[in-house]
């Protein structure tokens, strides 16, 4: 339901897509708002806006090109889901090497080039053979913000950054992908666009 959601508002239209993007914003900002402090921050907390509203905003900038084209932003969205599913099922059974053991334990190296792969394979699919190399990348980039924001709530000792989604924690847990990836993205489209 939550991927048909965040799909349907983004393809119906601009006016959907930038209400989904502004949702998350507020949504995640409040999460950070409400956070506890951690003892080795060294910036207010007031500054944690700046954590994932750059992410959402380059998207929601992305789908704001007149005609409205949800393409774009859908692409970007199965490279991220597939490199978290690719990440589950490959380094579920064959995850031996750990990737950051004293951030996020449950990450290996194995799953982590599974969630690659499939990322990888969906910008194929989506955008040519040529693309591959987006979709590595972007998971790459998803999995590095997924490490960020777990060190973010190991600092302040929190299991999730909130619980609106009952069983998958908060509205950050389920876009930390976006930190890095998502701002990159949009950079790399605008480049090489016109190639597409």
């Amino acid at each position: 339901m939550f991927v048909a959601v965040v799909m349907g508002a983004v393809a119906w239209s601009p006016w959907t897509n930038a209400g989904l993007w502004a949702l998350v914003a507020a949504l995640a900002w409040a999460e950070w708002a409400k956070a506890p402090e951690c003892p080795e921050a060294k910036f207010p907390k007031a500054l944690s806006i700046l954590f994932p509203l750059p992410a959402l905003a380059a998207l929601l900038w992305l789908g704001e090109a007149q005609p409205y084209d949800p393409w774009p932003v859908l692409c970007f969205l199965w490279m991220i889901w597939a490199n978290d599913t690719g990440a589950f099922i490959v380094g579920k059974p064959f995850g031996k090497r750990k990737l950051a053991p004293t951030v996020s334990p449950g990450k290996s190296w194995e799953g982590t080039l599974g969630g690659m792969l499939a990322s990888a394979c969906v910008a194929w699919a989506a955008l040519g053979l040529d693309w591959m190399w987006l979709g590595a990348l972007m998971g790459a980039l998803s999995t590095s913000g997924d490490l960020i924001q777990s060190a973010w709530k190991r600092r302040r000792g929190l299991k999730d950054s909130g619980n609106l989604l009952p069983g998958h924690g908060g509205v950050m847990d389920r876009f930390d992908g976006f930190l890095i990836a998502a701002p990159t993205y949009v950079l790399l489209w605008c480049i090489f666009a016109p190639e597409i």
